[in-house]
């Protein structure tokens, strides 16, 4: 059984695998730009992403993930421009990485992906950095169109994709529908996925070996576990919804362990020593 720390109310670690690796991650969910004002303005989501990658290029991650809702209204030119102007100054040392959130699609009525994907070009990732596997999956097609063949597809490429891990090293899920909050059995509910659906994935988690699973969606911090993988549900950088303030995820794998924790940009440290240094 893999152990597990907490680390006061929104930091986690637990082993994986043996290796002295080092490989920091930020993980920034729901910049939703416009959000605040409801598409009036964009000054509250500019000023909490400009810091966030303030915070970004100070430690040098090695990735960024981006987990979804990245605008506000899918439409808005404006809103893609000024989110693609901000991510774009992340240095070109990190890896940026994103996958869809529900308000950067139509998913009312005609499902609709190409606001998106226009804008960003794919949905889902799986790359290795280190010793850690990173794999991003689309969330609105299970949330949205579960049984069609884009979901079926994307099953079948998640499961090819986990296939990829290799022995010793850490295997990491993101998406942006947590598939539950607090238990495995929860039923359905806005922030969720339908639990038939959402354990047919939990399976394949468990089957390819998955040390983690970090979403966002809530705009709200939210830790539980399916048996030994972690699901982590990650606050907003933009308007958060809950008692999170705006704020990112820095997850660190070292040395066999994935630490994570929620920090504000302002309580990011300078340097990477240092951000290293608060989670070891």
């Amino acid at each position: 059984m893999k152990r597990i720390l907490l680390f006061a109310a929104m930091c986690l670690a637990l082993t994986a695998c043996g290796t002295d690796d080092t490989v920091v991650i930020f993980q920034v969910s729901d910049p939703q730009m416009g959000f605040q004002t409801r598409n009036a303005d964009m000054e509250y989501e500019t000023a909490t992403l400009t810091a966030a990658v303030e915070a970004i290029n100070a430690t040098s991650p090695d990735v960024v993930v981006f987990t979804g809702d990245l605008v506000h209204d899918c439409w808005s030119e404006a809103q893609w421009t000024e989110f693609k102007r901000l991510s774009g100054l992340i240095d070109k040392k990190s890896e940026v990485l994103y996958i869809p959130g529900n308000h950067d699609i139509v998913f009312k009525g005609d499902f609709d992906m190409s606001p998106y994907m226009n804008h960003i070009g794919t949905d889902r990732f799986n790359v290795k950095v280190g010793n850690v596997m990173l794999t991003g999956i689309n969330t609105d097609y299970i949330k949205y169109t579960e049984g069609s063949p884009e979901e079926i597809a994307q099953v079948q490429w998640l499961k090819d994709a986990l296939d990829n891990k290799e022995d010793g090293e850490i295997s990491i899920v993101f998406g942006h529908h947590p598939f539950f909050l607090n238990d495995p059995q929860e039923e359905e509910e806005y922030f969720n996925i339908r639990p038939e659906n959402r354990s047919k994935y939990l399976e394949i988690f468990e089957n390819h070996d998955v040390d983690a699973v970090f979403c966002g969606h809530k705009h709200d911090n939210s830790i539980a576990a399916d048996g030994d993988i972690p699901v982590v549900t990650t606050s907003a950088i933009g308007k958060p919804l809950g008692q999170a303030p705006s704020g990112v995820r820095v997850i660190v794998c070292r040395k066999g362990d994935i630490r994570h924790v929620y920090l504000t940009p302002e309580e990011v440290p300078q340097t990477r020593k240092e951000l290293i240094g608060l989670l070891y």
